[in-house]
């Protein structure tokens, strides 16, 4: 056995090396800082930096990031790795979670017709229509939000991560940095995100804080003052335009803004000791149809810098050994909620939120269940923003208080909107909405299509009842005044006016926000006057009293251009009580005696029926498949009740859009019709869509002779664009009875009584 005192003195001699390397490295391994810059879209190509760093086996202590580098930089921070982020930006539908329509599913069914239809929305608050502070509010951001950042819930102090993070904001007051290191995550990331005029401002311990890009897009100096000793930098900023790309007011208004930040990243940058640019200028902050391009990118600079990396992780492996590997957090499956806290409502109650939420304090639920009890809370049209915060309970491994954070929208709100359409031409629509303003869980509107057209509706709608048994009470007054042209073997022969007002009201019950069952009684008062003179017409007025049965199904996920789900409409009736003063004429020449040509005013039931089926074919196809059958069961009459096939859209009274004739084009008491619909999304916003339908028509005995050609085909072309305004479609159809090419223009959103 060796004496004790040999072998400390070979202990020392092997320790001798490691001892001398620490006191030349500062005795620690040094601290390796991460800063990634802001750029909106552009700011996906730092994951690909990520995805490098971490193949490396490179360690980062810090992380500071502005905007999108808050949400990618947060991301990392809180231990998910850089090819998990490429996964969930891959797998993002930046449409969806960048502009203001939530899924169409969420919403009751009382609120889906209205959903979306509008460009302009003014809240009125303390007497005057307020114009929000951004253009969007992005509720599906904030609940994308609570599910990625669900394994830190309880985390308050961002040093806590498993990387320190802070992250930028703007004070709109001041125009000063806000430093975000601690209290609610989500509201941090969306503070430092929230582009001003883009995004709403967010209000933030008594301040109201926008994107942090403003004054602080590359925030290197945080990281520094955190303790980094070595920074990585990763910039998609393009700096300031050349005055020869200036070209528009926004840019020129940007470029102003602008000019403080870019000197400032001057300093920021040189205060990195490896920095990385991006080639990404071709692209813009909202190039997020162009992700998948710039992920690529990304990727490749990654690739190019991963020897850097590598070389550095290496070094530091050899002197210091291999640091601790980042876990992800644990995540439960299931969070039990003790409390409901909801201290900010100010219009609707507490019980009938609860009630809309269907959430139990006591229980546990997965983050998918407490998005989906938000998105029903919100789909009743009450908030403009509902999103909750987690907070853990002392002592208590697993529960949690779920802290909801609404800002509702004000009781009145004003609306606009543009919509310009082939039949019905250009027409201003303005709304004035009230919620409870005749009883609680209520909403009254008032609006109208101010054009040569005219439009007018009244509506009230009342939910009550309760959660197994949800009623509702709905009443319409609606006027229409629309001229057309009256057609010929398809071609144009005369002009007619028509004018209709009708009263509604039916009594409603709604499951799932899905699907509805309906009892109504509807009036109405229709006349048509022909403009000019015609071989046959009609000249005169109806009123009536009919009396139906409906049931809907709707779980489109969106009103416009959706990407799946099913519509179905079911509606059997019966109009009876009609009192006609019509004259019917031939040549010219009035017959007195309507009876003697067949016709009579009796009851007479009436069926129609619609499904409209919207299957995803890829990424960015869809076909949608639609069917539709009407039909008039009476063989005595065909004044004021026939079918207007053709066009489009629905526009006016009776109509059934077909493509390849005009509108109303043709007049039938019964019709089946199929059609096909593929829409290809060019880009986010731009679209192509062919379409193909078959109608048969006039199989019901009538009094007139039918067009002689019963079976009727149409196809048509479409190029559109998904515009902050609404929908704007360039068609061209051609039918195949009718051999014409006719155009078709549609701008925004319809107002007209039908859905589809």
């Amino acid at each position: 056995m060796k004496p004790w005192w040999i072998s400390g003195i070979i202990l020392l001699l092997l320790f001798t090396p490691y001892y001398n390397l620490q006191a030349q490295t500062g005795k620690q391994r040094p601290k390796i800082g991460l800063t990634l810059s802001g750029g909106g879209a552009k700011g996906l190509a730092h994951i690909g930096i990520l995805k490098a760093i971490d193949s490396a086996g490179l360690q980062i202590d810090y992380v500071t990031g502005t905007s999108m580098g808050a949400i990618v930089g947060s991301l990392y921070a809180i231990g998910y790795s850089g090819d998990s982020i490429l996964q969930i930006a891959r797998n993002m539908d930046w449409n969806v979670l960048l502009s203001n329509r939530s899924s169409l599913q969420a919403f009751i069914m009382e609120e889906k017709n209205e959903y979306g239809r509008y460009a302009l929305e003014l809240p009125m608050e303390n007497g005057r229509f307020r114009i929000p502070s951004g253009v969007l509010e992005a509720e599906e951001l904030w609940l994308k939000f609570n599910e990625l950042y669900n394994p830190v819930y309880g985390v308050k102090d961002f040093n806590q991560f498993k990387r320190p993070f802070k992250c930028i904001a703007t004070d709109l007051e001041t125009g000063d940095a806000v430093v975000l290191d601690r209290g609610d995550l989500i509201s941090a990331v969306r503070s430092s995100m929230a582009i001003p005029s883009v995004f709403t401002a967010v209000e933030l311990d008594g301040k109201k804080l926008v994107d942090g890009g403003l004054i602080r897009n590359f925030p290197v100096s945080d990281v520094r003052n955190m303790g980094a000793e070595i920074v990585i930098g990763s910039s998609v900023s393009s700096g300031l335009l050349s005055a020869e790309k200036i070209t528009s007011p926004v840019q020129i208004l940007m470029q102003i803004a602008f000019f403080k930040e870019a000197n400032l990243s001057k300093q920021e940058v040189a205060l990195t000791d490896y920095y990385i640019e991006h080639p990404v200028s071709n692209f813009t902050a909202g190039s997020f149809n162009s992700s998948d391009s710039i992920l690529a990118i990304g990727l490749q600079m990654g690739d190019l810098h991963y020897p850097y990396f590598k070389k550095l992780a290496d070094s530091l492996n050899a002197i210091y050994g291999p640091p601790a590997k980042v876990e992800f957090p644990l995540v439960r499956e299931k969070v039990t909620i003790r409390h409901i806290i909801n201290d900010s409502l100010r219009y609707i109650t507490k019980p009938f939120l609860r009630r809309m939420l269907g959430l139990k304090e006591g229980s546990a639920y997965t983050v998918k269940e407490m998005e989906d009890a938000i998105r029903q809370a919100y789909g009743t049209r009450y908030f403009n923003r509902l999103y909750y915060q987690l907070e853990p309970v002392e002592g208590e491994e697993g529960v949690a208080d779920m802290h909801l954070i609404a800002e509702e929208n004000a009781p009145v709100t004003a609306k606009l909107a543009v919509h310009f359409n082939t039949l019905s031409d250009m027409s201003l629509i303005v709304n004035l909405s009230f919620r409870d303003y005749l009883g609680k869980q209520s909403r009254t509107s008032i609006g109208a299509a101010i054009s040569e057209n005219f439009r007018f509706r009244a509506e009230h709608s009342q939910v009550f009842g309760t959660p197994k048994v949800p009623l509702a009470w709905i009443s319409e007054y609606y006027f229409e005044r629309q001229e057309f042209p009256t057609y010929n073997n398809y071609k144009a022969s005369g002009l007619g006016r028509e004018l209709s007002t009708s009263i509604d009201t039916r009594l409603q019950l709604a499951y799932k926000r899905r699907q509805s069952y309906a009892l109504g009684i509807h009036w109405e008062r229709a006349s048509f006057k022909p403009l000019t003179e015609a071989l046959q017409t009609v000249e005169g007025r109806i009123r009536y009293l009919q009396g139906y049965l409906r049931y809907e199904y709707n779980s489109h996920d969106r009103l416009f251009l959706p990407r799946r789900g099913t519509y179905t409409l079911f509606e059997p009736s019966i109009i009876f009580a009609q009192q006609p003063n019509a004259i019917f004429y031939v040549a010219g020449e009035p017959i007195l005696n309507i009876d003697s040509i067949g016709l009579s005013f009796g009851s007479f039931a009436r069926l129609r029926f619609q499904i409209q089926k919207v299957i995803p074919i890829r990424k960015r196809s869809y076909l949608t498949l639609q069917g539709e059958a009407a039909g008039n069961f009476n063989a005595s009459q065909f004044l004021f009740h026939d079918f207007l096939v053709g066009g489009m859209k629905p526009i006016m009274r009776n109509q059934v859009s077909f493509a390849g004739i005009q509108d109303a084009a043709l007049t039938t008491n019964s019709l089946i019709k199929g059609a096909a619909n593929w829409r290809y999304q060019i880009t986010g916003a731009v679209y192509t869509a062919l379409t193909f339908n078959l109608m048969y028509t006039s199989f019901l005995k009538q009094p007139i002779e039918a067009q002689s050609n019963r079976l009727l085909s149409g196809y048509a072309f479409t190029l559109g664009i998904d515009s902050p305004i609404g929908p704007l479609e360039f068609s061209l159809m051609y039918g195949g009875q009718s051999r014409f090419i006719r155009n078709y223009v549609n701008l925004g959103f319809r107002f007209s009584r039908q859905m589809f």
